[in-house]
């Protein structure tokens, strides 16, 4: 038996359906009207009075109007967020707890590694056969200046000082990917720095937010240890439905719903999920927060287009057609305008003009008066 829909997938069920039927109508129409599409209710002032009617006046739909989806808080995708021990072994030692600020290559904890110790035997040799191979490059070089040694004899030994070199330079290699510094390197080739101990370190500066491991258990070669919370820019990241992401384009300002805080859009998936309709979508915020990655956030997306908002308490229904009543120099004039949902309320690309009046309560009084099941009285 299949299990009951969540109500926010019924919602975003109905609402990818819904939208673009509703956006190709108002762009066949265009937002114009004609004359059967607009009737007056003569109401004298007392009527209106006695009526209780409400009116607001209509505005252009801005940033904090569009649909609202939820985003989480992530790191930016263009640092590092998570230390990670490059080599396996056994986590010997914490420096650092969560919520301590950290530095960009300050350790934070340590592993004895076995593999990284054989990284570290075989660096020390090679440095040691380089010495050997440069000396005995340059003796073969003085022996075949004087005529001792055939060319022959020193191309080999040039040729044995590349190898060596080539050699050092790869282990050198997996050293600094570890994380060892020039510093750390002179204590291991000097015999100061104890073979094996793996610093793990912050790969940049911020906050301890999480360790992943405890002390004596075996890491996995390339396992996260811990999770930081950078000093770069957090980002969110949110599925939007595909008719809302059509219109987005990199670059985009959004709103965050419940603050007045903003985000720039970074990155769009190109393909659409197939399963969930939906395109995933990735923005900058761009003023300092007190979210933590993680946490969710409200994101409402621009307008699909240009236009006025048109508060739910002023549309009424029939079938597909939606009609918003407006007070005119008679009374109220009933005119059936195409509207997009946008969050709680409706974009109207024409029909309405900021500024105008909408009557917000009393609404289905007038369509009852239409209808011809009441009057004024």
């Amino acid at each position: 038996m299949k299990s009951p829909k969540e109500p926010s997938e019924l919602t975003t069920n109905r609402f990818s359906f819904a939208l673009p039927l509703a956006l190709s109508l108002a762009l066949m129409t265009g937002g114009k009207m004609n004359a059967e599409e607009a009737e007056a209710i003569p109401l004298s002032r007392d009527e209106v009075i006695r009526m209780k009617l409400v009116f607001q006046p209509a505005r252009s739909a801005d940033l904090r109007d569009g649909n609202s989806v939820p985003a989480t808080v992530i790191n930016s995708p263009e640092h590092s967020a998570q230390a990670i021990a490059l080599y396996s072994g056994t986590l010997t030692r914490w420096h650092r707890v969560p919520g301590d600020a950290v530095s960009a290559g300050q350790p934070i904890a340590t592993l004895s590694s076995p593999g990284l110790m054989a990284v570290e035997e075989s660096w020390l040799k090679a440095h040691h056969d380089l010495e050997q191979a440069r000396y005995e490059f340059d003796r073969d070089n003085e022996l075949f200046k004087e005529g001792i040694i055939a060319r022959q004899r020193l191309q080999q030994t040039r040729r044995r000082l590349q190898q060596v070199e080539f050699t050092l330079a790869s282990h050198l290699q997996q050293l600094t990917r570890a994380g060892f510094t020039d510093t750390e390197l002179a204590q291991l080739t000097s015999g100061k720095r104890q073979p094996g101990e793996y610093p793990i370190k912050s790969p940049a500066a911020g906050k301890l937010t999480e360790r992943l491991l405890n002390v004596g258990q075996a890491v996995p070669a390339d396992t996260p240890v811990a999770t930081l919370r950078a000093d770069s820019e957090l980002w969110l990241e949110a599925a939007v439905p595909a008719v809302l992401a059509a219109s987005l384009e990199i670059g985009d300002r959004l709103q965050l719903t419940d603050t007045d805080g903003t985000a720039i859009l970074k990155y769009k998936n190109a393909a659409v999920n197939p399963t969930t309709q939906m395109v995933d979508i990735m923005a900058a915020l761009e003023q300092s927060q007190t979210a933590l990655p993680g946490q969710t956030l409200m994101l409402t997306l621009p307008p699909l287009a240009r236009g006025v908002l048109v508060p739910a308490a002023a549309v009424t229904h029939s079938g597909n057609a939606t009609t918003i009543y407006v007070r005119s120099e008679n009374g109220i004039e009933a005119r059936a305008v195409a509207l997009l949902p946008m969050g709680n309320n409706y974009l109207a690309t024409g029909g309405i003009s900021p500024g105008e009046e909408l009557v917000v309560e009393g609404a289905a009084l007038l369509k009852g008066i239409q209808l011809g099941l009441g009057g004024t009285e």
